[in-house]
């Protein structure tokens, strides 16, 4: 029994003392030194002694980096058994720091000007030495080793002089590619060619880094690696290819009034990098059954021969009805500033055919001739897994000659489709997109005449069923994010066309709602919208559903 007692009693006072809180003071010799000392401050509350003597220890090392490098603890003592009071006699503060320079060499690496003694606060001594070692780091040695030695007091003055250990400069030799045998040689000797010889330091290394994040069809499974050998520097990459294709699409089938099977629906593939060269490829095709059928195919081939000059090609069929069909071609030779920077220079055709042979001033055959510049960027966010186009840019400027059977007319065109996202928060965004087009000729015909509307344009209006030779419109979203894979978002469009064919001028709205869902497939999005014109009210049976799932392989 008394055994029993003496347990639950030892018990009792152990679980007292686990709750207890300890208390620490710090005094100076003099009322003076206690005020500076509580001015520097520290934490008084801990809840063990461990904790308090970490902080003390802590508390000394912050006294000797603001100066007070002779400090010296002259008492502790236990005022109970849960306050202890430590004593200290501060001594002079160093203020000054006089730095001498031993080797000059330093000034010509960080290219600074030479001079004999560097003076600094005693206070800013630590941040002096490690911003040494940062500009030494810049300048190509990362492997310095910076100290002072030979220190002098003197009153409130320190001296010392400057020591640097430094090795050879270093250069990144080379790139190695871990983890995906057949990444694109061409991509691999342009990094190679951007790189190599650079200085090496963790700017450029964190450039490198960048870079090749730009690739959509890579994954960097981990931060670079750099080994230093004695006669180079080597930095290694690991990759992994990335799901970076995508499909949309329906297909589905009818019959015309001569019973004949027509194909309606639309198809939607960009595929990246399927051969292994870096090449992008993409196919559109879109069919009402009726009207309208497009058709567009594009290839992309970066880094030809091992240069920052790329290829672009683009085939595009337009057919409306039984009225007219547009064939365009175009051919583009591109300088990549980098891999989202891109500047094209290119020529582009267009045949189209007036089917029903009216060749009138409002419709005819023609065959236009266009000199065109075309600059594109992107800026992803690959830690984004639902809006990892940050930012694009694209613009466009063409100068030219069409040829009708009416009559001829030199023509320029322009156009300016960009796009950003504005984060607000974690869960808010705003998107913004902004599309203009402008066709200045003395004459124009219908069949010439930019098609727009629809879920890549203002919304709530059927695609391409508008026509315009100037356009200039804005589409916003309104986001917020519910859950990493999921968002709902507002629709605001706007726009202003002119259509000197049918001597048109116009406001144009699209409003509505929208929702996106990141799935295991790809991205789905749902989007109901409301179109409408200026001198048009807005009807609920006007409204369109756009439909849109892009799967990922």
């Amino acid at each position: 029994m008394k055994k029993l007692l003496f347990i639950l009693l030892y018990f009792i006072q152990f679980n007292l003392s686990f709750g207890q809180n300890y208390y620490l003071k710090i005094e100076g010799k003099s009322k003076a030194e206690t005020t500076t000392i509580d001015s520097i401050g520290y934490s008084t509350k801990h809840t063990n002694i461990k904790s308090l003597t970490d902080e003390y220890n802590l508390f000394s090392k912050k006294l000797i980096k603001l100066g007070y490098v002779d400090f010296q603890n002259i008492e502790n003592k236990k005022v109970n058994d849960s306050s202890l009071v430590f004593k200290c006699f501060l001594n002079k503060k160093i203020t000054y720091l006089y730095i001498k320079v031993e080797n000059y060499t330093f000034f010509d690496l960080v290219n600074e000007i030479k001079v004999d003694t560097i003076k600094i606060t005693f206070e800013e001594s630590e941040n002096y030495l490690k911003n040494v070692s940062k500009k030494l780091e810049l300048a190509g040695f990362p492997m310095a080793k910076v100290k002072l030695k030979s220190l002098k007091k003197s009153d409130k003055i320190m001296y010392a002089n400057l020591s640097l250990d430094i090795d050879k400069k270093r250069y990144l030799d080379n790139i190695i590619i871990n983890g995906y045998d057949k990444f694109p040689k061409n991509h691999k000797k342009n990094l190679i060619r951007l790189f190599k010889n650079k200085t090496f330091n963790q700017q450029n290394l964190e450039n490198l880094y960048s870079n090749i994040n730009k690739f959509r069809f890579i994954n960097q499974t981990k931060y670079p690696e750099v080994l230093f050998k004695k006669d180079s520097t080597v930095a290694y990459v690991y990759l992994e290819k990335s799901k970076s294709n995508t499909f949309d699409g329906i297909i589905g089938f009818s019959n015309d009034e001569q019973e004949k099977v027509v194909f309606n629906g639309y198809l939607d593939l960009k595929l990246n990098n399927i051969l292994n060269s870096g090449e992008h490829f993409s196919l559109f095709w879109k069919s009402d059954g009726q009207e309208q059928r497009t058709f567009n195919v594009c290839f992309e081939l970066p880094y030809l021969f091992s240069t920052p000059i790329g290829l672009k090609t683009e085939l595009q069929i337009f057919k409306q009805d039984s009225t007219f069909q547009n064939t365009r071609t175009s051919l583009n030779l591109g300088y990549f500033f980098n891999y989202n920077t891109r500047l094209y220079f290119g020529y582009d055709t267009v045949e189209s055919s007036d089917i029903q042979n009216t060749n009138s001033i409002s419709i005819s055959d023609y065959e236009n001739k266009f000199y065109t510049s075309t600059f594109e960027y992107v800026h992803l966010d690959r830690m984004d897994a639902l809006f990892q186009e940050k930012t694009t840019l694209n613009i466009k400027l063409g100068t030219g000659q069409r040829d009708s059977k009416i009559q001829k007319n030199k023509q320029f065109i322009s156009s300016l489709n960009t796009k950003h996202n504005i984060n607000i928060n974690e869960r808010n965004s705003v998107n913004l997109r902004l599309e203009t087009f402008y066709l200045q000729s003395d004459e124009y015909i219908i069949n010439e005449l930019q098609r727009f509307g629809g879920i890549n344009s203002i919304r709530g209006f059927n695609e391409n069923s508008l026509q315009a030779n100037l356009l200039s419109s804005l589409q916003t979203e309104y986001r917020y994010r519910l859950s990493s894979n999921l968002y709902v978002h507002s629709i605001l469009d706007y726009g202003y066309f002119e259509d000197k064919t049918t001597k048109t001028k116009n406001n144009i709205y699209g409003f509505g709602f929208g929702l996106g869902v990141n799935t295991k497939n790809g991205l789905l999005n749902i989007i109901y919208a409301n179109g409408s014109t200026k001198d048009q009210n807005i009807k609920l049976s006007n409204s369109i559903v756009h439909l849109s799932l892009k799967a990922n392989f």
